[in-house]
Protein backbone atom coordinates (compact mmCIF):
# COMPACT_ATOMS: atom_id res chain seq x y z
CA UNK A 1 0.00 0.00 0.00
CA UNK A 2 2.90 2.25 0.76
CA UNK A 3 4.38 2.11 -3.32
CA UNK A 4 0.60 2.91 -4.22
CA UNK A 5 0.50 5.29 -2.15
CA UNK A 6 4.01 6.96 -3.61
CA UNK A 7 2.29 6.11 -7.28
CA UNK A 8 -0.57 7.99 -6.12
CA UNK A 9 1.77 10.80 -5.16
CA UNK A 10 3.67 11.14 -8.56
CA UNK A 11 0.56 11.01 -10.61
CA UNK A 12 -0.89 14.23 -8.23
CA UNK A 13 2.58 15.96 -9.01
CA UNK A 14 2.18 15.57 -12.66
CA UNK A 15 -1.19 16.47 -12.59
CA UNK A 16 -1.07 19.87 -10.59
CA UNK A 17 2.48 20.92 -11.34
CA UNK A 18 3.94 21.59 -8.01
CA UNK A 19 4.65 19.49 -4.65
CA UNK A 20 2.56 22.29 -2.84
CA UNK A 21 -0.12 21.63 -5.15
CA UNK A 22 -0.31 18.09 -5.31
CA UNK A 23 -0.35 17.44 -1.39
CA UNK A 24 -3.25 20.01 -1.01
CA UNK A 25 -4.99 17.71 -3.53
CA UNK A 26 -3.72 14.79 -1.32
CA UNK A 27 -4.51 16.22 2.36
CA UNK A 28 -0.28 16.16 2.39
CA UNK A 29 2.09 18.49 3.70
CA UNK A 30 4.40 19.58 1.53
CA UNK A 31 7.70 17.90 2.92
CA UNK A 32 5.84 14.49 3.05
CA UNK A 33 5.34 14.67 -0.50
CA UNK A 34 8.81 15.48 -1.25
CA UNK A 35 9.72 12.36 0.51
CA UNK A 36 7.22 10.11 -1.19
CA UNK A 37 9.27 11.43 -4.33
CA UNK A 38 12.40 10.96 -3.23
CA UNK A 39 11.81 7.40 -2.07
CA UNK A 40 10.40 6.63 -5.45
CA UNK A 41 13.14 7.74 -7.30
CA UNK A 42 14.98 5.73 -4.93
CA UNK A 43 13.74 2.55 -5.88
CA UNK A 44 13.60 3.27 -9.52
CA UNK A 45 16.92 4.39 -9.48
CA UNK A 46 16.26 7.42 -11.88
CA UNK A 47 15.18 10.51 -11.00
CA UNK A 48 12.00 11.40 -11.94
CA UNK A 49 10.33 14.76 -11.20
CA UNK A 50 12.54 18.39 -11.67
CA UNK A 51 12.20 20.40 -9.37
CA UNK A 52 12.55 24.44 -9.94
CA UNK A 53 11.16 27.55 -7.92
CA UNK A 54 8.29 27.65 -10.94
CA UNK A 55 7.17 24.41 -9.68
CA UNK A 56 7.71 20.30 -10.87
CA UNK A 57 7.45 18.68 -13.96
CA UNK A 58 7.95 14.97 -14.65
CA UNK A 59 11.70 13.76 -16.34
CA UNK A 60 11.27 11.08 -19.36
CA UNK A 61 12.06 8.37 -16.62
CA UNK A 62 9.14 9.98 -14.30
CA UNK A 63 7.01 10.12 -17.56
CA UNK A 64 7.31 6.16 -18.22
CA UNK A 65 7.22 5.77 -14.42
CA UNK A 66 3.80 7.34 -14.56
CA UNK A 67 2.11 5.44 -17.83
CA UNK A 68 2.84 2.20 -16.32
CA UNK A 69 1.34 3.95 -12.68
CA UNK A 70 -1.84 4.62 -14.28
CA UNK A 71 -1.75 0.84 -15.03
CA UNK A 72 -1.33 -0.17 -11.65
CA UNK A 73 -3.40 2.30 -9.71
CA UNK A 74 -6.61 1.83 -11.92
CA UNK A 75 -5.95 -2.28 -11.31
CA UNK A 76 -6.05 -1.69 -7.83
CA UNK A 77 -8.94 0.56 -7.94
CA UNK A 78 -11.14 -2.10 -9.86
CA UNK A 79 -9.81 -4.71 -7.14
CA UNK A 80 -10.85 -2.40 -4.15
CA UNK A 81 -14.64 -1.76 -5.94
CA UNK A 82 -14.98 -5.47 -6.88
CA UNK A 83 -13.97 -6.35 -3.32
CA UNK A 84 -16.03 -4.15 -1.57
CA UNK A 85 -19.15 -5.48 -3.49
CA UNK A 86 -18.10 -8.79 -2.21
CA UNK A 87 -18.06 -8.25 0.21
CA UNK A 88 -21.72 -6.41 0.73
CA UNK A 89 -23.11 -9.49 -1.22
CA UNK A 90 -24.02 -8.12 -4.39
CA UNK A 91 -21.53 -8.81 -7.05
CA UNK A 92 -23.78 -7.86 -9.90
CA UNK A 93 -23.63 -10.49 -12.82
CA UNK A 94 -21.72 -9.82 -15.71
CA UNK A 95 -24.81 -10.40 -18.48
CA UNK A 96 -24.18 -11.20 -22.04
CA UNK A 97 -26.36 -11.71 -25.14
CA UNK A 98 -24.81 -14.29 -27.66
CA UNK A 99 -26.02 -15.26 -31.33
CA UNK A 100 -26.50 -19.03 -30.97
CA UNK A 101 -23.32 -20.36 -32.68
CA UNK A 102 -21.80 -18.32 -29.88
CA UNK A 103 -23.44 -19.67 -27.14
CA UNK A 104 -23.23 -23.29 -28.45
CA UNK A 105 -18.89 -22.86 -29.47
CA UNK A 106 -17.34 -19.76 -27.90
CA UNK A 107 -19.14 -18.72 -25.07
CA UNK A 108 -18.81 -22.00 -22.90
CA UNK A 109 -14.90 -22.45 -23.01
CA UNK A 110 -14.99 -18.69 -22.22
CA UNK A 111 -17.70 -18.69 -19.26
CA UNK A 112 -15.57 -21.75 -17.76
CA UNK A 113 -11.95 -19.71 -17.94
CA UNK A 114 -13.32 -16.69 -16.58
CA UNK A 115 -14.93 -18.63 -13.52
CA UNK A 116 -11.77 -19.88 -13.10
CA UNK A 117 -9.94 -16.09 -12.67
CA UNK A 118 -13.52 -14.95 -10.71
CA UNK A 119 -14.68 -18.21 -8.49
CA UNK A 120 -18.21 -17.12 -7.36
CA UNK A 121 -19.04 -14.25 -9.83
CA UNK A 122 -22.18 -14.59 -11.27
CA UNK A 123 -22.99 -14.72 -15.08
CA UNK A 124 -26.06 -14.98 -16.78
CA UNK A 125 -26.64 -14.99 -20.53
CA UNK A 126 -29.26 -14.18 -23.06
CA UNK A 127 -29.23 -16.47 -26.38
CA UNK A 128 -31.05 -14.18 -29.33
CA UNK A 129 -29.73 -13.22 -33.08
CA UNK A 130 -27.06 -11.38 -33.39
CA UNK A 131 -28.91 -8.17 -33.97
CA UNK A 132 -31.26 -8.44 -30.78
CA UNK A 133 -27.72 -9.33 -29.18
CA UNK A 134 -26.74 -5.64 -29.68
CA UNK A 135 -30.19 -3.92 -29.29
CA UNK A 136 -30.19 -5.50 -25.78
CA UNK A 137 -26.58 -3.75 -25.01
CA UNK A 138 -27.83 -0.54 -26.02
CA UNK A 139 -30.98 -0.90 -23.77
CA UNK A 140 -28.49 -1.46 -21.08
CA UNK A 141 -29.92 -4.87 -20.36
CA UNK A 142 -26.53 -6.38 -20.86
CA UNK A 143 -23.15 -5.61 -20.37
CA UNK A 144 -20.95 -7.91 -23.10
CA UNK A 145 -22.82 -8.53 -26.91
CA UNK A 146 -21.72 -11.09 -29.61
CA UNK A 147 -22.24 -10.56 -32.54
CA UNK A 148 -21.34 -10.47 -36.12
CA UNK A 149 -21.38 -9.45 -39.68
CA UNK A 150 -20.36 -9.34 -43.33
CA UNK A 151 -18.02 -7.62 -45.55
CA UNK A 152 -21.11 -7.17 -47.81
CA UNK A 153 -23.85 -6.20 -45.31
CA UNK A 154 -21.44 -4.51 -42.47
CA UNK A 155 -23.39 -4.28 -39.05
CA UNK A 156 -24.36 -0.78 -37.52
CA UNK A 157 -22.50 -0.90 -35.04
CA UNK A 158 -21.76 3.16 -34.93
CA UNK A 159 -21.03 4.64 -31.37
CA UNK A 160 -20.85 1.74 -29.47
CA UNK A 161 -16.96 0.20 -27.85
CA UNK A 162 -16.49 -3.08 -30.04
CA UNK A 163 -13.47 -5.61 -29.61
CA UNK A 164 -12.98 -7.76 -32.64
CA UNK A 165 -12.63 -11.22 -32.54
CA UNK A 166 -10.88 -13.17 -34.63
CA UNK A 167 -12.88 -14.05 -38.16
CA UNK A 168 -15.03 -16.85 -38.76
CA UNK A 169 -14.10 -18.82 -42.36
CA UNK A 170 -16.61 -19.69 -44.53
CA UNK A 171 -16.41 -23.47 -45.73
CA UNK A 172 -18.35 -25.44 -48.14
CA UNK A 173 -20.61 -28.27 -46.89
CA UNK A 174 -21.45 -31.22 -49.54
CA UNK A 175 -23.64 -34.29 -49.16
CA UNK A 176 -21.42 -37.07 -49.17
CA UNK A 177 -22.01 -38.42 -52.80
CA UNK A 178 -21.55 -35.18 -54.12
CA UNK A 179 -19.38 -35.26 -57.69
CA UNK A 180 -17.00 -32.38 -55.85
CA UNK A 181 -16.39 -34.11 -52.20
CA UNK A 182 -13.54 -35.78 -52.84
CA UNK A 183 -11.79 -32.61 -54.07
CA UNK A 184 -9.40 -31.39 -51.78
CA UNK A 185 -10.76 -27.74 -52.57
CA UNK A 186 -14.19 -26.94 -54.27
CA UNK A 187 -14.25 -24.43 -57.34
CA UNK A 188 -16.75 -22.19 -56.28
CA UNK A 189 -18.01 -21.89 -60.03
CA UNK A 190 -18.72 -25.52 -60.49
CA UNK A 191 -21.66 -25.02 -58.17
CA UNK A 192 -23.44 -23.23 -59.98
CA UNK A 193 -26.12 -25.37 -61.28
CA UNK A 194 -26.62 -26.21 -57.46
CA UNK A 195 -29.85 -26.11 -55.29
CA UNK A 196 -28.44 -24.18 -52.17
CA UNK A 197 -29.48 -23.97 -48.59
CA UNK A 198 -29.44 -20.21 -47.39
CA UNK A 199 -29.64 -18.68 -43.81
CA UNK A 200 -32.66 -16.44 -43.07
CA UNK A 201 -30.74 -13.68 -41.28
CA UNK A 202 -30.62 -10.50 -44.27
CA UNK A 203 -26.96 -10.45 -43.69
CA UNK A 204 -26.36 -14.42 -44.14
CA UNK A 205 -28.31 -14.27 -47.20
CA UNK A 206 -27.12 -10.79 -48.46
CA UNK A 207 -23.56 -12.53 -48.04
CA UNK A 208 -24.20 -15.67 -50.06
CA UNK A 209 -25.64 -13.67 -52.78
CA UNK A 210 -22.21 -11.67 -53.20
CA UNK A 211 -20.12 -14.47 -52.42
CA UNK A 212 -21.60 -16.53 -55.15
CA UNK A 213 -21.78 -12.90 -57.43
CA UNK A 214 -18.37 -13.01 -57.73
CA UNK A 215 -18.28 -16.58 -59.44
CA UNK A 216 -20.42 -15.33 -61.72
CA UNK A 217 -23.87 -16.78 -61.05
CA UNK A 218 -26.86 -16.05 -58.71
CA UNK A 219 -27.41 -18.82 -56.35
CA UNK A 220 -30.64 -20.73 -56.35
CA UNK A 221 -32.14 -21.33 -52.90
CA UNK A 222 -34.28 -24.14 -52.35
CA UNK A 223 -34.31 -23.68 -48.82
CA UNK A 224 -33.55 -21.56 -45.89
CA UNK A 225 -32.80 -22.43 -41.96
CA UNK A 226 -31.61 -20.11 -38.95
CA UNK A 227 -29.79 -22.81 -37.50
CA UNK A 228 -27.27 -24.71 -38.62
CA UNK A 229 -27.44 -27.92 -37.15
CA UNK A 230 -31.05 -28.14 -39.60
CA UNK A 231 -28.44 -26.62 -42.26
CA UNK A 232 -26.23 -29.41 -42.15
CA UNK A 233 -29.43 -32.11 -41.73
CA UNK A 234 -30.75 -30.75 -45.26
CA UNK A 235 -27.02 -31.15 -46.76
CA UNK A 236 -26.53 -34.27 -45.56
CA UNK A 237 -30.13 -35.57 -47.10
CA UNK A 238 -28.94 -34.22 -50.24
CA UNK A 239 -31.27 -31.17 -50.14
CA UNK A 240 -28.52 -28.92 -51.40
CA UNK A 241 -25.34 -27.70 -50.72
CA UNK A 242 -24.37 -24.89 -47.74
CA UNK A 243 -21.72 -22.33 -47.03
CA UNK A 244 -21.22 -22.82 -42.90
CA UNK A 245 -18.81 -20.67 -40.80
CA UNK A 246 -16.14 -23.16 -39.33
CA UNK A 247 -17.49 -22.78 -35.83
CA UNK A 248 -20.35 -24.07 -36.30
CA UNK A 249 -18.50 -27.36 -37.58
CA UNK A 250 -16.76 -27.98 -34.88
CA UNK A 251 -19.24 -31.05 -33.40
CA UNK A 252 -20.24 -34.48 -35.29
CA UNK A 253 -20.76 -33.81 -38.74
CA UNK A 254 -22.51 -37.12 -40.26
CA UNK A 255 -23.48 -37.27 -43.86
CA UNK A 256 -21.49 -34.11 -44.89
CA UNK A 257 -18.17 -33.20 -46.12
CA UNK A 258 -16.67 -30.29 -45.64
CA UNK A 259 -14.17 -28.59 -48.18
CA UNK A 260 -12.73 -24.82 -48.41
CA UNK A 261 -13.57 -23.44 -51.31
CA UNK A 262 -11.90 -21.21 -54.72
CA UNK A 263 -12.43 -18.33 -54.73
CA UNK A 264 -12.11 -18.00 -50.59
CA UNK A 265 -15.29 -15.92 -49.51
CA UNK A 266 -14.79 -13.18 -47.27
CA UNK A 267 -15.06 -14.68 -43.18
CA UNK A 268 -18.02 -14.17 -40.97
CA UNK A 269 -17.00 -11.32 -38.57
CA UNK A 270 -17.08 -11.77 -34.93
CA UNK A 271 -17.36 -9.01 -32.88
CA UNK A 272 -17.56 -8.41 -28.59
CA UNK A 273 -19.86 -4.97 -28.37
CA UNK A 274 -19.32 -3.70 -24.67
CA UNK A 275 -21.14 -0.57 -22.38
CA UNK A 276 -18.98 2.14 -22.66
CA UNK A 277 -17.93 1.63 -19.16
CA UNK A 278 -17.49 -1.78 -18.78
CA UNK A 279 -16.79 -3.38 -15.63
CA UNK A 280 -13.56 -5.35 -14.36
CA UNK A 281 -15.03 -8.28 -14.66
CA UNK A 282 -16.36 -7.59 -18.18
CA UNK A 283 -13.27 -6.74 -19.34
CA UNK A 284 -11.75 -10.10 -18.03
CA UNK A 285 -14.63 -11.73 -19.86
CA UNK A 286 -13.83 -10.02 -23.25
CA UNK A 287 -10.28 -11.58 -22.15
CA UNK A 288 -11.17 -15.33 -21.96
CA UNK A 289 -13.52 -14.41 -24.85
CA UNK A 290 -10.61 -13.43 -27.53
CA UNK A 291 -8.71 -16.34 -25.68
CA UNK A 292 -11.29 -18.66 -27.01
CA UNK A 293 -12.14 -17.81 -30.29
CA UNK A 294 -8.38 -17.65 -31.38
CA UNK A 295 -7.51 -21.06 -33.05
Amino acid sequence: MENLQRLRVLRAVADHGSFTAAGSALSMTQPAVSQQVSALEREMGSRLVERSTRGARLTAAGEVVLRHALHILRSSDDARRDLDELRRGDLAPVRVAAYPTACTHLLPPAAAAWRSRRPGSPFAFTECDAARAVALLRQGAVDLALTYDYAAHPADLDHLRTHPLPDDPLRLVLPVGHPLATAPVADLTALAGEPWISGTAFACAESLRAICGVAGFTPRVALDSDRYPTTLALVAAGHGVALVPASALAGPRPGVVVRPVHPAPPPRRRWAVLAARPAPAVLDLLDCLVAAATP
